[in-house]
């Protein structure tokens, strides 16, 4: 039973506080941090409301445009912090890290989730500004 032990930690060693730290200046380097105003034009742009008309969600569109705004006064007073709107089976929500706006629903008469994300993200909408 010893023997086992020794070749357990040999395969997985212990990881160190050390390794962690250095993973996180990289993250924290590539992670943008938008102004207000940087948000709202994103998310309020044609090309997400586009997007979201798009999504077969069960849900009218005027519904996913409060979700928008919902997310857009939640995420401006907390950016470091990801944020969702559920509507029945659907959900609509925007993942701070990469500033990525997904959704989640489920098809009529499938048994299936869809989870697709926005291919317009927050850093091509600054991208297409410059």
């Amino acid at each position: 039973m010893s023997n086992t032990d020794a070749n357990f930690q040999q395969l997985f060693p212990p990881t160190s506080q050390v390794n962690k730290d250095n993973e996180n200046p990289t993250l924290s380097v590539n992670h943008l941090t938008p102004t207000d105003d940087q948000i709202k034009d994103w998310l309020q742009s044609p090309q997400i409301k586009q997007w979201l008309r798009k999504l077969l969600m069960g849900i009218p569109n005027n519904l996913k445009v409060e979700a928008i705004n919902t997310i857009i006064k939640n995420v401006i007073q907390n950016p470091d912090k990801d944020y969702q709107v559920q509507f029945g089976s659907s959900t609509i929500g925007v993942y701070v890290l990469r500033w990525q706006l997904w959704a989640a629903y489920k098809l009529p008469y499938a048994s299936g989730i869809k989870t697709p994300d926005c291919p317009y993200t927050l850093k091509k909408h600054l991208d297409t500004l410059d």
